[in-house]
């Protein structure tokens, strides 16, 4: 349930643009926060100024000094400068964020491309994924191709794949997931059953959770190394990335937290849990929630609902959105509300603000809980 849960915040997440998790804002852009009154989109500044008038149907996140931008006119996507400037006319289908100096978009009805930062097609092939580490993925004949960035190919791994840490790609094959190494030699036997957020799967400790068929039918999760090694036994219902060190996990209903020595160090004793950030875990003890420390130790009494959507309980920038019986808030890490739980929904902290509000509309909020925009009140800049 737990798991179907998280999925359906994915997705949620991303149609209603609600961070579920800490996500830094590329260092190279200062940081612009997207936002739309009505029919209009542009982008506000930390203190909620209209830096970018709304004049576009939508726009994207700002990545290497562009930003992704659907001309209201014509409905096409282009790209645009921290002015509000189409540097990359709008003429594309979709558009991508950049990564690597290549962004995604597709023309119309055909294959998708690469584009660089002058807005040229470079590689045909596009298919959802980015460049990472030199590498760009394209789809091709049932095939995913690996180029360099002038679309020299380098290796094809079958079915699909995605780059991850640790210098692997994951891939798929027969509905199984292996890895293979940057020359496309594979270092892991597609042996691994496939979980809904494969995608997002990390080595971090240079270990990471993976699932297999136990010979009764049953999934269980185990870790294994970047050489394949099992590490932590396949014991457990559910695992998690490692953060802080430490591991969710559960066995029976019950949750814990393993080390990268597979110990369980926090006893499967919780209802429910989520992964630790900044130091801090929720945790579910008899239908609410708190928090505790790396230790174990309860800092924060379990009093909370669960987050809409079943999303992460997590601390970022010192402060965790938590739900009461009237509204989602903000918590310090001494358990103060800093932020009124006044909300139907909330986004966490990035760079001093979070999204706040409901699905009909969103404001945003700083740290001390004062709205510096909402698209009920017209800017102070128009």
């Amino acid at each position: 349930m737990l798991r179907s849960l998280r999925f359906f915040a994915m997705v949620i997440g991303l149609i209603f643009a609600i961070q579920i998790s800490c996500v830094a804002a590329p260092t190279d852009d200062a940081h612009l926060f997207p936002v739309k009154r009505g029919n209009l989109a542009g982008f506000i500044d930390i203190k909620g100024d209209e830096i970018i008038p709304l004049q576009f149907a939508e726009v994207g996140e700002f990545s290497e000094g562009l930003a992704a931008a659907q001309d209201a006119e014509s409905g096409k996507w282009g790209y645009i400068d921290q002015t509000g400037t189409f540097i990359i006319s709008p003429k594309f289908r979709t558009a991508g964020v950049f990564s690597e100096g290549l962004a995604g978009v597709r023309i119309e009805d055909a294959d998708g491309w690469f584009i660089n930062h002058s807005g040229e097609l470079i590689i045909p092939g596009y298919d959802g994924g980015s460049a990472q580490n030199g590498l760009v993925p394209v789809r091709k004949q049932g095939k995913t191709i690996f180029t360099d960035k002038n679309g020299k190919a380098i290796f094809a791994v079958p079915g699909e794949a995605w780059p991850v840490n640790g210098g692997l790609i994951a891939f798929m094959k027969n509905g199984r997931m292996g890895f293979v190494d940057h020359q496309g030699i594979v270092v892991i036997q597609p042996l691994y059953h496939c979980d809904v957020n494969w995608r997002d799967q990390q080595f971090e400790e240079r270990i990471t959770p993976v699932s297999k068929l136990m010979a009764y039918g049953k999934a269980k999760f185990g870790f294994i190394d970047i050489g394949g090694k099992t590490v932590v036994d396949f014991q457990y219902d559910w695992a998690e990335q490692f953060f802080d060190g430490l591991a969710m996990v559960s066995k029976d209903g019950k949750y814990g937290y393993i080390n990268t020595n597979g110990e369980e160090v926090i006893p499967l004793q919780f209802d429910g849990a989520d992964h630790f950030s900044e130091g801090f875990a929720a945790v579910e003890v008899n239908g609410r929630w708190g928090f505790i420390d790396t230790k174990g130790k309860i800092v924060i009494k379990p009093q909370y609902l669960p987050r809409i959507w079943g999303s992460p309980m997590i601390f970022c920038e010192g402060l965790a959105a938590v739900r009461t019986e009237t509204g989602t808030g903000f918590i310090n890490k001494s358990g103060e509300m800093v932020v009124p739980a006044l909300y139907s929904s909330a986004g966490d902290f990035t760079d001093g603000l979070a999204r706040v509000g409901s699905l009909s509309h969103h404001d945003y909020v700083n740290s001390h809980g004062e709205v510096v925009w909402s698209p009920k009140i017209s800017s102070k800049n128009n």
